[in-house]
């Protein structure tokens, strides 16, 4: 059985369109003139450093003046001049919460030691903005938080804009503290992520970056990768992360790995999951297989969770159901139904789905599935990479749309 270490949760989604996805929280006609100006300011940079850093591992030739590296013991940090008032800042880490949870919780302090260096109570803040993008194959979280500090004559009024990204080799923050300069930040950022050395990681043979809509807002990005390992099977690494804005001051966030195992036929191997909300770690759980028995491990809320299924019977993967609807697309049937291990319902049962098809629309095959208590519906083209998917749970509706894809989920 294979040794499984930390990872994140499944939507199993991706499309061959780039694009970058915005939610502006705050209209131009609610500021004034001078903050609109001062917002549109950008920079050219020319300048650029050679950055190496051979733990994490990352070498190139980055843009702006940066500093040389501060280490921690679970991070490493630069400040990168880039010829304005306020320099950028940015860290790579190898132990974090996740892209959401990091990149909140990095922003939330660095505007609390502003205001300790500033002398000044912070009096408001509210969310700017929120965009979900990628850099090739790695998904971005794009946040932005307006503040005030101090009242009356002595009030200050502050941008403070956050980017992160995870790659197989750990997680990028940059911060800035400067109105103005997004698109000049997001060129730094971009070299610093493109100075990543993955060659040390195997080569996925699909992988899908998506947006995710709840309720029509968008509120993050879900990531699935499939890579074949050196014994056939297959690792599963998929990834929810969410910024969902509570009011218009407050935002909660939510970063889900799933990682598992499956044989090359689709049947799974073993799981594991866990979940960060709100920077408080509110579940992880292992599935394993022994003797034809299978065991869930961990705890739900802080409270453990040791059983032993029922079921004992073969889960599908998440890679084994696009080989579940590929191998129904070849037969004359309109639904198949099909066995998985869901952390998101009841872990200690089974869920079955039930696969229907519903036809062809504008050359796309059109989905339903149903999952016991919610239902998804989705477009996929020939090489079933999906398109957009809607999900309902409750008063709930989710939206996936596509942003990246490499690759095919069957082409093993």
């Amino acid at each position: 059985m294979k040794k499984v270490n930390a990872s994140l949760m499944g939507l199993a989604l991706a499309c061959s369109v780039t694009q970058a996805l915005a939610k502006d929280y705050i209209s131009q006609e609610q500021l004034p003139d001078w903050f609109n100006d001062a917002v549109k300011r950008e920079v050219k940079i020319t300048e650029k450093s050679n950055v190496t850093l051979a733990e994490f591992p990352l070498s190139a030739a980055i843009l702006g003046k940066w500093s040389d590296v501060e280490k921690a013991d679970t991070y490493w940090y630069y400040t990168v001049d880039i010829g304005t008032d306020t320099p950028v800042e940015c860290w790579a880490f190898q132990d974090y919460d996740g892209p959401a949870n990091s990149l909140v919780n990095m922003m939330k302090y660095a505007t609390e030691n502003i205001a300790t260096l500033h002398k000044r109570a912070l009096t408001s803040q509210y969310n700017y903005s929120l965009n979900v993008e990628n850099i090739a194959d790695t998904a971005v979280l794009d946040y932005q938080v307006l503040y005030n500090l101090g009242t009356g004559a002595e009030q200050l009024t502050g941008l403070m804009k956050g980017l992160s990204a995870e790659s197989p080799n750990g997680l990028q923050v940059c911060l800035h503290n400067e109105i103005g300069y997004r698109e000049t930040f997001k060129d730094v950022f971009t070299s610093f992520v493109n100075a990543t050395d993955k060659s040390a990681h195997a080569t996925p043979f699909f992988n899908s970056v998506n947006s995710v809509f709840m309720n029509n807002e968008l509120v993050g990005v879900a990531v699935e990768k499939f890579t074949k390992d050196a014994d056939g099977d297959v690792e599963i690494r998929e990834a929810l992360s969410m910024i969902l804005p509570v009011d218009a001051n407050n935002v909660a966030t939510t970063d889900t790995v799933t990682r598992s195992w499956s044989y090359a036929d689709g049947e799974l191997i073993n799981a594991y999951t866990y979940s960060v909300e709100n920077s408080e770690m509110s579940s992880s759980l292992s599935l394993s297989e022994s003797e034809g028995v299978w065991a869930v491990e961990g705890e739900i809320q802080g409270k453990p969770i040791s059983a032993q299924l029922e079921y004992q019977g073969e889960f599908v993967s998440n890679f084994g159901t696009y080989l579940v609807v590929d191998e129904l697309n070849k037969t004359d049937k309109e639904t198949t139904t099909y066995v998985t291990w869901s952390a998101d319902t009841d872990p200690t049962v089974p869920t079955t789905t039930t696969m229907l098809k519903e036809g062809k629309q504008d050359g796309l095959y059109l989905y339903k599935a149903d999952m016991e208590g919610f239902e998804v519906k989705y477009k996929a083209n020939d090489d079933l990479i999906m398109q957009s998917a809607t999900m309902s749970i409750g008063p709930v509706s989710m939206l996936i749309k596509p942003l990246f894809v490499s690759g095919k989920p069957t082409a093993l």
